[in-house]
């Protein structure tokens, strides 16, 4: 994939290569690389000395720490096949032993080093997310105002979706046969690659994702307003900054109720589950984003029908009755997701009133 906007597209304004002050430089060296240490200082010097612009400019730091985020990324996502791998290897060998009074030290041994790899696992993915933040609070730092820089790191950040997204899916093939997990991660990667394509046919409005928080994704006033700006690509923004919240939503869910479900699979009492901590603090996890993944899916239903037709949503926007309308569905797709008679939200109150592992099974199914 050749890159969305290159170099060259951005070195006509001197603001966008003005060299990194000693503070900004600093902090690279003691904060991004500080979970590094042994490589950091030769990696940095590496990047540097092979800077476009020369030592320290700013868009040197902005491909650095991109790279440094995407390898981060990368490794997650290859640790995370290479954990499957391991425990299903656990869980064969747990198969193969006859249970009898002799083989429960054996079998629990094993049982151990799963968790074990689980936990070594989840500490690893900690650290390169405490690295990728940092990294992030770097590069605004190193952005600032300057919104010429700010669409430089958006065409490459682009480009890193796009390589990520395929990085999985050329994995997935060698590692999985799951055909549907095949077809999620291929339509991760046409979604990526047509977000290429429109970056570079349509040039990016002045509406940046980073001004749409969460917190505004459900707002109904805040949505009026910014819709009431009749800008296609202010839709498109929410449209994709709300699909990226309900994935975090869905991922958010998912580990109370595979928590729920291991310990379901231990046949409990009703008593024992009515004292249950991982059945009581997962419904509360379940229970505080259940509303807002309905209501956000509901929204993403509208964004997806209205930019289905580029013509005809510029023309929606900009007819009164059309809009009217729109705002309309998009009071009733909020107010939906607040109904704890429908979608995810009725489900979590019904394994709330009754908790069974087939039904925690059942949302597993659907939140995956």
């Amino acid at each position: 994939m050749r890159k969305v906007l290159t170099h060259n597209n951005f070195l006509i304004e001197r603001d966008l290569s003005e060299k990194v002050d000693e503070l900004i430089m600093s902090e690279l060296l003691s904060e991004y690389y500080s979970l590094n240490e042994s490589t950091a200082l030769d990696t940095l010097k590496n990047v540097i000395s092979k800077g476009l612009l020369g030592p320290f400019s700013r868009i040197t730091v902005i491909d650095t720490i991109r790279k440094g985020n995407l390898d981060a990324q990368k490794e997650i996502i290859k640790r995370d096949y290479d954990l499957d791998d391991e425990i299903l290897k656990i869980k064969m060998k747990i198969d193969k032993i006859t249970p009898s009074p002799s083989s429960n030290s054996q079998i629990s041994s094993l049982h151990s080093q799963a968790e074990s790899k689980r936990k070594e696992y989840a500490s690893f993915v900690k650290m390169k997310k405490e690295q990728m933040e940092k990294g992030m609070r770097l590069l605004e730092k190193t952005i600032g105002k300057n919104e010429r820089r700010r669409e430089y790191y958006e065409a490459g950040f682009l480009d890193d979706k796009y390589e990520l997204a395929k990085y999985e899916y050329e994995l997935a093939k060698l590692k999985t046969k799951d055909k549907k997990k095949l077809e999620k991660l291929q339509d991760k990667l046409d979604n990526a690659a047509e977000k290429v394509k429109d970056f570079t046919n349509e040039a990016p409005k002045k509406v940046e994702v980073r001004e749409i928080s969460v917190k505004d994704l459900g707002d109904i006033a805040y949505l009026k307003k910014k819709i009431g700006s009749k800008d296609v690509e202010t839709v498109r923004l929410l449209k994709s900054k709300t699909a990226d919240r309900v994935d975090e939503l869905k991922k958010e869910m998912l580990d109370p109720l595979r928590k729920m479900e291991k310990f379901l699979e231990t046949s409990p009492t009703w008593e024992q589950i009515k004292k249950s901590a991982v059945v009581g603090l997962g419904i509360n996890e379940l229970k505080k984003r259940a509303n807002e993944l309905d209501s956000l899916r509901n929204l993403q239903r509208i964004y997806m029908d209205l930019l289905a037709d580029k013509e005809k949503a510029k023309k929606d926007l900009n007819q009164e009755s059309s809009l009217t309308d729109l705002m309309s569905k998009i009071n009733a797709a909020i107010l939906d997701g607040n109904d704890s008679k429908s979608g995810i939200t009725q489900e979590v109150v019904d394994l709330s009133t009754k908790t069974e592992l087939k039904k925690v099974k059942e949302l597993i199914t659907k939140l995956s």
